[in-house]
Protein backbone atom coordinates (compact mmCIF):
# COMPACT_ATOMS: atom_id res chain seq x y z
CA UNK A 1 0.00 0.00 0.00
CA UNK A 2 2.91 2.26 0.80
CA UNK A 3 4.69 1.86 -2.87
CA UNK A 4 1.16 2.28 -4.21
CA UNK A 5 0.95 5.76 -2.21
CA UNK A 6 4.47 6.81 -2.72
CA UNK A 7 3.94 6.15 -6.75
CA UNK A 8 0.64 8.93 -5.99
CA UNK A 9 2.90 11.27 -4.50
CA UNK A 10 5.37 11.05 -7.24
CA UNK A 11 2.67 11.95 -10.25
CA UNK A 12 1.17 14.63 -7.75
CA UNK A 13 4.74 16.17 -7.22
CA UNK A 14 5.31 16.17 -11.37
CA UNK A 15 2.11 17.72 -11.79
CA UNK A 16 3.03 20.51 -9.75
CA UNK A 17 6.25 21.03 -11.82
CA UNK A 18 3.92 20.87 -14.91
CA UNK A 19 1.69 23.51 -13.34
CA UNK A 20 4.49 25.47 -12.46
CA UNK A 21 6.68 25.95 -15.33
CA UNK A 22 3.27 26.40 -17.61
CA UNK A 23 2.13 29.50 -15.41
CA UNK A 24 6.06 30.90 -15.34
CA UNK A 25 7.25 30.17 -18.72
CA UNK A 26 4.57 33.38 -19.92
CA UNK A 27 1.12 33.88 -21.21
CA UNK A 28 -0.33 30.81 -19.58
CA UNK A 29 -4.41 29.69 -20.48
CA UNK A 30 -6.21 30.07 -16.92
CA UNK A 31 -8.25 26.87 -17.86
CA UNK A 32 -5.16 24.73 -18.52
CA UNK A 33 -3.41 26.27 -15.30
CA UNK A 34 -7.05 25.18 -13.88
CA UNK A 35 -6.67 21.73 -15.22
CA UNK A 36 -3.20 20.80 -14.22
CA UNK A 37 -3.20 22.72 -10.86
CA UNK A 38 -6.72 20.46 -9.85
CA UNK A 39 -4.90 17.52 -11.40
CA UNK A 40 -2.18 17.79 -8.70
CA UNK A 41 -4.93 18.31 -5.56
CA UNK A 42 -6.45 14.64 -7.19
CA UNK A 43 -3.26 13.07 -7.00
CA UNK A 44 -1.92 14.60 -3.82
CA UNK A 45 -4.98 14.04 -1.62
CA UNK A 46 -5.12 10.16 -1.76
CA UNK A 47 -0.84 10.33 -1.48
CA UNK A 48 -1.53 12.24 1.83
CA UNK A 49 -4.73 9.85 3.05
CA UNK A 50 -2.68 7.09 2.05
CA UNK A 51 0.55 7.70 3.64
CA UNK A 52 -1.30 9.52 6.51
CA UNK A 53 1.39 12.15 7.42
CA UNK A 54 -0.95 13.44 10.45
CA UNK A 55 -0.93 10.51 12.46
CA UNK A 56 0.36 11.26 16.20
CA UNK A 57 3.50 9.96 17.50
CA UNK A 58 1.76 7.51 20.49
CA UNK A 59 -0.89 6.06 17.58
CA UNK A 60 2.36 5.12 15.53
CA UNK A 61 4.24 3.75 18.52
CA UNK A 62 1.01 1.72 19.60
CA UNK A 63 0.60 0.38 15.76
CA UNK A 64 4.59 -0.65 15.96
CA UNK A 65 4.26 -2.41 19.34
CA UNK A 66 1.28 -4.34 18.48
CA UNK A 67 2.92 -5.81 15.08
CA UNK A 68 5.62 -6.53 17.27
CA UNK A 69 3.61 -8.51 19.83
CA UNK A 70 1.81 -9.83 16.54
CA UNK A 71 4.67 -10.78 15.11
CA UNK A 72 6.01 -12.35 18.20
CA UNK A 73 3.43 -14.61 18.55
CA UNK A 74 3.41 -16.12 15.39
CA UNK A 75 7.07 -16.70 15.83
CA UNK A 76 6.43 -19.11 18.97
CA UNK A 77 3.60 -20.62 17.01
CA UNK A 78 6.09 -21.70 14.69
CA UNK A 79 9.08 -22.65 16.92
CA UNK A 80 6.78 -24.86 19.44
CA UNK A 81 5.12 -27.09 16.31
CA UNK A 82 1.60 -26.38 16.62
CA UNK A 83 1.53 -24.72 13.09
CA UNK A 84 -1.55 -25.01 10.80
CA UNK A 85 0.95 -27.65 8.49
CA UNK A 86 1.18 -29.99 11.58
CA UNK A 87 -0.55 -33.35 11.53
CA UNK A 88 -1.71 -35.50 14.59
Amino acid sequence: MRGFSLLFLVIAVVMLLMFVVYVISGEADPLIAAGLFVSFLACAAPALYLLKPFESREDLERRREAFRRRREREKAGRNSGDGPGKKS
